[in-house]
């Protein structure tokens, strides 16, 4: 009894104590290669607002989660924002101002990126978003690469704080 709890141990112990393997620069290299390519092909779906081709980089699962202007939307509600949103966006223009890629690993990394974002209207109404912050956090699923987390806003004054403590 004792060999058999004492082998049910040892082969916990090795599962729970794997470490997961750094990957070598060679594997990141390769996602980002593969990463650029889909965040360029979004960012073209977005400049010409092509809302169905945007929409297809959008993951449909319960995990799925996007955040702009303050709202937070399920993939089902981003589908029917977007379906009532970008048909009435002309065209849009990205001027980058800093960009990173985070390879968390071969399936997940996320894309930073923060610029002015030009959105001109089909009402002929146009605006820059100045400081515009995307935060893009992608997952490979049926080897395509699919948005499962986005996060966009625009960059607001830090709030005065007095640290002066009165009692």
């Amino acid at each position: 009894m004792k060999s058999k709890l004492l082998v049910i141990f040892f082969v916990l112990l090795a599962g729970c104590n794997t470490a997961n393997k750094p990957m070598t620069d060679e594997q990141k290299a390769a996602v980002k290669e593969e990463a650029t390519v889909v965040v360029q092909q979004m960012f073209d779906a977005i400049k010409v607002s092509d809302g169905e081709k945007w929409m297809g980089f959008m993951e449909n699962s319960p995990d799925a989660t996007f955040i702009s202007f303050g709202d937070i939307y399920t993939f089902d509600q981003m589908k029917e924002m977007a379906s009532q949103y970008i048909p009435l966006i002309k065209k849009q223009t990205f001027i980058t101002k800093s960009e990173k890629y985070i390879i968390i690993d071969p399936g997940c990394f996320i894309y930073l990126w923060q610029g002015d974002n030009g959105m001109y209207m089909t009402s002929g109404d146009s605006t820059i978003l100045k400081d515009y912050v995307l935060t893009y956090t992608y997952r490979k699923i049926d080897g395509n690469w699919k948005l499962v987390c986005g996060h966009e806003s625009e960059k607001a004054p830090m709030p005065s704080i007095d640290t002066v403590k009165t009692e």
